[in-house]
């Protein structure tokens, strides 16, 4: 049987109603009113001319890498150089004027409080070895003598022992000075670090081969010395001058010359007086601040003030003239022939007086008329209250405001009007 195909075929439908059957058109229309039932296979080839109105409800699952803070005010250039490492904190401020010469090699722990002026008197004498860890400017040390072992000195390390710190105003010092004074005045120069050896960058030995006064650090030594460094080398000079020069110390040291005219307490001869001689024993020398004066009355005074006197060598100017209780003869009265025993003459601000009267009113007033012998006749002019009168007096005989004699037992004052402020102050005509 010969069949013909043709466009249009005959399709028998359930019910019997024939359709038929359509290719769909490759001009599709454009309808206004889409599809109840999209297509389940979409197109791979989105359209070249998207939508001018988007869908209100974009994607569920968006890019899988945002931006976590999208920029405010993103660059419309962005960098073409974007940096490898972005810091992960930003400076808040950062500055307008960047360095125009960066450092190579910036510090990866920078100070936290940077000091905005810097000195403008640097030390003239660095550390010959500076501290790796310098001490923290927040942290600030008291000075304590360093009794350890081998310790001559004193440090403000913050390492003083446990005793010391719990009770520093017995221990501890403000000042270097005051630390080696009270605790290494025998050493106060090397402990504060006045001698040459304070920077010691080459060993001292002996010039026996010189002049053989001193040691040297030339560097010159001989080769036996060199070769046996621990019997004949110092790192200090004066471990190397007290070894060798012992008898020659302070000039070894490079004491002499600034003790040279000082004066000293000479508590060696029994004298007890200052000189001057350059004999000054050897902790002296080591501690001149302390022990030795430009001159001689201030070396008296600190050491020798109960004989002043004959220490500065003025005991017969001072004493002359000078009246004192005659304890060795009657002991009736006071004399002044500078016959004095010596102990009075050291001390006369104690023992002898300018006048009799004073003489005889501190050492007889229970018998001050025969202290003052002739001169009782008259009277001392000075003030005594009158309590019959009921003022002061005056210590003479004859008219007013004489009062007659003074007894014994009148306290005498050397004007009226200081009489009556301690004897009659509540009577306003104690002086008429």
């Amino acid at each position: 049987m010969y069949l013909q195909f043709s466009l249009f075929a005959a399709i028998s439908l359930s019910n019997g109603v024939s359709v038929a059957a359509v290719a769909p058109t490759s001009s599709p229309s454009i309808s206004s009113i889409p599809s109840s039932q999209p297509s389940e296979t979409p197109s791979t080839q989105p359209s070249s001319i998207p939508s001018a109105q988007p869908s209100s409800m974009p994607s569920e699952s968006p890019s899988s890498q945002p931006s976590s803070m999208p920029s405010e005010s993103p660059s419309s250039i962005p960098s073409s150089m974007p940096s490898e490492t972005p810091s992960s904190m930003p400076s808040e401020s950062p500055s307008s004027q960047p360095s125009s010469m960066p450092s190579e090699n910036p510090s990866s722990m920078p100070s936290e409080s940077p000091s905005s002026q810097p000195s403008s008197m640097p030390s003239s004498m660095p550390s010959c070895t500076p501290t790796e860890s310098p001490t923290p400017p927040e942290e600030t040390f008291l000075f304590y003598p360093d009794w350890s072992n081998g310790g001559d000195g004193c440090l403000n390390d913050g390492n003083e022992p446990d005793y010391m710190a719990v009770n520093p105003g017995a221990y501890m010092s403000s000042t270097l000075d005051k630390c080696c004074t009270t605790y290494f005045g025998w050493n106060y120069h090397g402990c504060m670090g006045l001698l040459d050896d304070t920077c010691a960058r080459e060993l001292w030995y002996p010039d026996w081969e010189g002049e053989n006064v001193g040691c040297l650090r030339d560097g010159e030594e001989p080769y036996y010395m060199t070769a046996n460094s621990m019997a004949y080398l110092f790192s200090s000079r004066a471990d190397c001058c007290s070894e060798h020069y012992e008898w020659n110390y302070d000039d070894c040291v490079g004491a002499a010359a600034t003790t040279s005219g000082l004066y000293y307490p000479d508590w060696t001869s029994g004298d007890n007086i200052c000189k001057n001689d350059g004999k000054a024993p050897d902790y002296m020398v080591k501690n001149p601040s302390y022990w030795l004066h430009a001159t001689l009355t201030p070396c008296c005074e600190a050491n020798f003030a109960w004989n002043l006197e004959e220490c500065t060598g003025t005991t017969e100017t001072l004493t002359s003239g000078l009246y004192f209780p005659d304890w060795d003869g009657t002991n009736t009265g006071c004399l002044n022939d500078g016959t004095q025993p010596d102990y009075m003459s050291k001390n006369p601000d104690m023992w002898m007086h300018a006048t009799l009267a004073e003489c005889c009113d501190e050492n007889y007033s229970w018998d001050l008329s025969t202290c003052l012998g002739g001169a009782a006749a008259t009277g001392t002019s000075k003030w005594f209250m009158d309590y019959v009168a009921n003022k002061c007096v005056q210590d003479c005989v004859g008219a007013s405001p004489c009062g007659g004699l003074a007894e014994s037992w009148d306290l005498l004052y050397d004007s009226q009007s200081s009489c009556c402020d301690e004897r009659n102050w509540w009577n306003a005509d104690c002086d008429a």
